[in-house]
């Protein structure tokens, strides 16, 4: 279910989407069960909420879900140069707990070589 989102300029609104399946026939299936995401930093334990958006069923799709994460919501939080994961804290697909699933990962201005001093803009080399 994870996919790698790549590596972003800090203070960047990161969008993606995931899909869950029913365990019983695999088809597309609603996340239930007042669902939501937490972003965990690098290897801490600590986990944040703090910018992120979950929203199930995106454009009346059965089971397709979006996220965006506004890293300027907090910036000590979401620093440069550190890997999160996008993990589903609660939720249920057809009663069946799904919590402790990573949907998605991305970096903060860590593994790209070369980038804008300004983001946003585009770089010309």
């Amino acid at each position: 279910m994870s996919n790698n989102l790549g590596d972003y300029a800090a203070s960047t609104v990161i969008y993606g989407k995931f899909t869950t399946y029913r365990p019983s026939t695999g088809a597309p299936f609603t996340l239930a069960g007042t669902p939501s995401l937490a972003v965990y930093k690098d290897n801490s334990t600590t986990q944040s909420t703090t910018g992120v958006t979950l929203t199930v069923d995106f454009d009346a799709v059965t089971g397709l879900h979006h996220f965006a994460i506004d890293t300027s919501a907090d910036g000590s939080f979401y620093s440069a140069g550190s890997n999160f994961d996008i993990v589903i804290t609660t939720g249920t697909v057809d009663s069946v707990s799904v919590t402790g699933s990573v949907v998605g990962s991305f970096s903060l201005a860590k593994t790209a070589a070369l980038r804008p001093t300004t983001a946003g803009r585009t770089l010309d080399v």
